[in-house]
């Protein structure tokens, strides 16, 4: 599995806050251990560790393990408390502004439109065409003579298309570009990958590492993965399904990727502590307006809980 620097940092600093918070708990420290062995993790945990002893005012100088945890390197570390809450709430603030905010600073700056944790917008372009953006969602338009280009940043968008056959629309995603002359279609793009939908009308689908282009119809579906792997549908689609309400429909989608859509809702950082609760299957309808009872009702049926640190930082843990 391909390392995720910046999931492993967010995940790094949830297990600083549980491992602080109750030394003791064997089982915690058994599944900590696990954590720690998967690609990427240790040194997202070694970085976090390093930047809590900073802010602990501990020193300067990388200590041969991560602080605060010793043995790292044999076959049974064992955690040692070294701090207060308060230094573990400032390292995870320090992280919120590394990992978090910088990020979607970076994307509103680039932006023509955005908007902000559980907010939807609805926006008309210069041609007529509508566009409703989701929470925590960014576009870029580049409108031309000869096209009319958008941009999605983040996020997910729904578009309604003023037909104009002279000038083509174009939603250029990650991993995909839709080409329109006049429909209705929604675009989502997730890190795993992006998919499209087709509510009105007639689009065409460039995936853009693979070089295939598939045409959609009202009802079909396609989803183009970061591997560049292609799905397509005209069924209910085995992942997220596009638009940007509030109502989170999914079929048999692992719990990690149902948890990434549902981040927008949430004003802090929701963090899986447990790889297996977040490879688990998942079917249902969530309301994401209230995104800790969401989270409950996503991860409980798969023995998982969520544990509530602070009204910023929710954390997922096996049952």
């Amino acid at each position: 599995m391909e390392a995720d620097p910046e999931r492993a940092r967010g995940e790094a600093a949830g297990w600083l806050i549980l491992l602080d918070d109750d030394p003791s708990d064997e089982d915690r420290q058994a599944e900590f251990r696990v954590w720690l062995e998967a690609p990427g993790n240790r040194a997202a945990w070694e970085s976090v560790s390093r930047t809590g002893a900073l802010l602990a005012g501990v020193g300067t100088e990388p200590a041969a393990s991560p602080v605060g945890f010793a043995g790292t390197g044999g076959p049974n570390p064992v955690w040692r408390p070294w701090t207060r809450r308060p230094i573990i709430l400032a390292t995870v603030l320090a992280l919120f502004g590394a990992v978090v905010l910088t990020p979607s600073l970076v994307r509103k700056l680039e932006a023509d439109h955005a908007t902000g944790t559980a907010q939807v917008r609805s926006v008309q372009l210069g041609d007529g065409s509508k566009v409703q953006l989701g929470p925590d969602s960014a576009i870029r338009l580049s409108f031309s003579t000869s096209e009319r280009r958008v941009t999605l940043l983040s996020g997910e968008a729904q578009f309604d298309v003023t037909p104009d056959s002279s000038r083509p629309f174009r939603v250029v995603a990650r991993h995909a570009t839709t080409t329109v002359l006049g429909t209705r279609f929604g675009v989502v793009m997730l890190e795993g990958g992006t998919s499209i939908s087709v509510a009105r009308g007639h689009v065409e689908v460039d995936a853009t590492m693979r070089g295939s282009t598939y045409e959609l119809f009202a009802g079909d579906w396609v989803r183009v993965d970061r591997d560049g792997s292609v799905r397509q549908g005209a069924d209910l689609p085995d992942f997220l399904l596009a638009g940007p309400g509030s109502r989170l429909a999914v079929r048999n989608r692992p719990v990690a990727e149902v948890v990434e859509r549902l981040r927008p809702w949430f004003s802090g950082r929701i963090v899986i502590a447990s790889g297996s609760i977040g490879d688990q299957p998942v079917t249902g309808v969530f309301d994401a307006t209230d995104p800790a009872d969401a989270l409950d009702a996503i991860v409980g049926p798969q023995g998982g809980r969520v544990l509530r640190v602070t009204p910023w930082l929710l954390i997922v843990l096996a049952g």
